[in-house]
């Protein structure tokens, strides 16, 4: 018979792996609804009903007294980062294929250990760097720059996701300490809406009810998947939840396969097992080093995990 701390591993594991699975699903309604509405829209429109089951969250967690306490600069900042993250993800995922996006997007820990360093003051290890440079050329195996099909600009425009996104954490590292999980998760919607909606009223267009439908269940997706996630990054052992985060790669090439046409190539099979295995090489270092790695490996590392 399985102890309590067994099932709840496995609960997590499970929510975590259908967590991310729907971000998945997330992004494959953006690829599609892209082709016919503008980026801007599609997360004005998106954020709106991911907002729904976060505040039902906060709700039955009794979240709100601690909204109060907000350090509202902080997340101001880390919204705006994290808002031109989401939008060049969104704008990688229309022109790119699926798997190639996801390589792109672990870029994230390269990127944040380079802003550690230069910014925050942080000593890093000789294998963990050793292990996040082989990780990053596995990203470009993946990418295969040299290919005749790649276009420069959009990948250059995709590459600007880690960036901002690895800017988006920084920024909670250094002064977001005092903060909490529920204020992350809904001053970071509500300005997400208002960031959107003050460029969208320029490109917004008629939605059909259909489209509109689509866009509200990746919403959903959206904000169902953060607390799936934030969930399992509170109770899983940082080796197990680190190494969940590689669903996406799985996920985005079945999606892209069936859904859009997209076949893997050589390259991007080949870069991906060098992504996923310098990836989990961390996630254990660190775990030996008794290291709190879960912020840095969620899909969305701007949230510290604290006990609730």
């Amino acid at each position: 018979m399985k102890s309590v701390t067994e099932r709840v591993y496995l609960t997590d594991f499970i929510l975590a792996c259908v967590g991310y699975f729907l971000f998945v699903g997330h992004d494959s309604v953006v690829k599609h609804l892209a082709e016919t509405y503008s980026i801007i829209q599609i997360i004005f429109v998106n954020s709106w009903f991911a907002i729904i089951p976060i505040i039902l969250y906060t709700q039955t967690l009794h979240g709100w007294k601690k909204l109060k306490k907000a350090n509202l600069k902080v997340h101001f900042f880390r919204s705006l980062t994290m808002a031109f993250a989401i939008f060049f993800a969104m704008t990688g995922f229309y022109y790119l294929p699926m798997v190639t996006m996801y390589s792109i997007i672990f870029l994230i820990p390269l990127f944040i250990t380079i802003g550690s360093v230069l910014f925050l003051g942080e000593t890093v290890r000789w294998k963990r760097l050793t292990a996040i440079i082989i990780g990053f050329i596995g990203t470009i195996i993946s990418i295969n720059p040299f290919g005749a099909e790649l276009n420069y600009y959009h990948a250059l425009l995709a590459l600007c996701c880690p960036i901002a996104a690895s800017s988006s954490y920084l920024i909670v590292r250094k002064y977001g300490h005092k903060e909490n999980l529920f204020s992350f998760l809904v001053y970071g919607k509500i300005l997400m809406i208002i960031f959107s909606g003050m460029i969208a009223v320029f490109y917004f267009k008629p939605v059909p009810l259909d489209d509109l439908m689509l866009n509200a269940s990746a919403g959903l997706m959206r904000g169902i998947a953060m607390i799936f996630v934030i969930n399992a990054a509170r109770h899983l052992p940082g080796a197990i939840f680190g190494s969940i985060t590689y669903v996406q790669i799985f996920g985005g090439v079945l999606v892209g396969y069936f859904v859009f046409s997209e076949i893997p190539t050589i390259n991007n099979y080949v870069g991906n097992i060098i992504i996923i295995a310098a990836g989990i090489y961390i996630v254990l270092r660190e775990m030996q080093l008794k290291k709190n790695i879960v912020s840095s490996t969620a899909r969305h590392p701007t949230i510290p995990i604290k006990k609730i």
